[in-house]
């Protein structure tokens, strides 16, 4: 497994992860597109006010979309992938 980018905090890195094995593969973008939905994670965990947290929770939405396999069943339950765009996620 490719390791997370050095410079995530930690609620970032723990949300790379914890979602890496779950991507559909390790290309370049898939990395990147992961990498910019950790960081959005984290900003989202961390925000202090509604607009803040409305502003990244829908770069998590954006990002979240281009690193979700294709093709994934949408009944797998537990599957943190498809919890996340369904927006199921709490936050904390």
């Amino acid at each position: 497994m490719t390791q997370p980018p050095e410079h995530l905090d930690s609620v970032a890195t723990a949300k790379w992860l914890e979602l890496a094995p779950e991507l559909p593969d390790g290309s370049q973008g898939t990395l990147v597109a992961l990498e910019q939905f950790a960081f959005a994670w984290s900003r989202w965990q961390g925000a202090a006010d509604d607009d803040a947290r409305l502003k990244w929770s829908r770069c998590c939405r954006q990002w979240l979309q281009e690193v979700r396999p294709r093709g994934r069943k949408a009944d797998r339950p537990g599957d943190p992938l498809l919890t996340l765009i369904r927006g199921d996620a709490k936050h904390g």
